[in-house]
């Protein structure tokens, strides 16, 4: 009799534990429906103000990718991390406090400026209650839900941030990885680029010594409505194993400008991996240094 107790609970939990795993970064529009009247939720819409101005999901706040990253007019640093205190200052004023659940989405399946923006809150101790909408604002007007041209203007919240630092790579790290092979360097770009085909923003053809190459357009695809939405998570696993990646090896990730790396960021979160680093610099930084390693095909 215990045994099919234990039986019978173990099947109820299996279910439960599908969802949990699914919904731990990504959402979709009927679990968003049920929390619309949530004082503790902040939507972010994240692309171009015309399109939030044409359309938006109710209560949506508009996040241009500018408001998170920083450059300069050289181009000598493209769309890196800002300061901890700007990056408090901007979440504050948009609403955030530490019970804040957020949810980001976009209008134009621009899926690396929405992962970028997870990653930055995860960075500050906040991933947990951050949530990607897969499929968008396509998915969401599929169920013929409600959307709007108001602009709401948030009330201040007080948000306390934990930036980790354990997150991010620089160029020593990049060097020690390429020596220690406990670490797994992967290489975001598309193949062309990887394999040396292509140049990337002017710099050295090829990769960064050792990388593995896990595209980031390899991750998500359309679905039948056009809305693009990321892959199963047993075809997301299988991806990460034909490279030979494993949760028990840290990983650290680059792309051209570290933008297009967090989605294999928050991909690999989605399969449980737990030490997983950003080189936010990526090959813009390393391409064009004569002193930096180089490998080709």
């Amino acid at each position: 009799m215990q045994k099919l107790k234990l039986l019978i609970l173990f099947s109820l939990l299996i279910p439960c534990l599908g969802v949990a795993q699914k919904s731990s970064i990504l959402v979709g529009p009927e679990w968003l429906d049920k929390r619309m009247q949530n004082e503790n939720l902040v939507i972010f819409h994240i692309g171009k103000e015309e399109d939030f101005k044409e359309e938006h999901i109710p209560g949506a706040i508009y996040l241009s990718s500018r408001d998170y990253t920083i450059g300069t007019e050289d181009r000598s640093i493209v769309f890196d991390l800002p300061t901890d205190e700007d990056l408090k200052a901007l979440f504050e004023k948009n609403g955030l406090t530490n019970e804040t659940d957020v949810v980001i989405y976009t209008p134009a399946n621009w899926i690396p400026l929405v992962t970028r923006l997870y990653f930055t809150l995860d960075y500050l101790g906040h991933g947990h209650k951050t949530y990607i909408l897969d499929g968008g604002i396509v998915a969401w007007k599929n169920g013929g839900r409600a959307i709007s041209t108001d602009v709401i203007s948030p009330k201040k919240g007080v948000f306390k941030i934990s930036p980790n630092k354990a997150l991010l790579a620089d160029e020593d790290y990049m060097l020690a990885s390429i020596e220690n092979t406990g670490n797994t360097i992967v290489d975001c770009r598309s193949e062309v680029y990887y394999k040396g085909i292509e140049p990337t923003h002017g710099a050295r053809p090829g990769r960064i010594p050792t990388a593995k190459n896990i595209p980031y357009t390899s991750l998500y695809e359309p679905s039948d409505i056009g809305a693009y939405q990321f892959k199963s998570l047993e075809e997301l696993e299988t991806i990460f194993k034909a490279q030979g990646l494993s949760k028990d090896e840290p990983l650290v990730l680059y792309c051209h400008i570290g933008m297009q790396l967090t989605v294999v960021y928050t991909t690999a979160k989605l399969l449980g991996y737990k030490d997983v680093r950003m080189y936010d610099g990526s090959f813009h930084e390393w391409g064009p240094n004569e002193n930096l390693p180089i490998e080709l095909d």
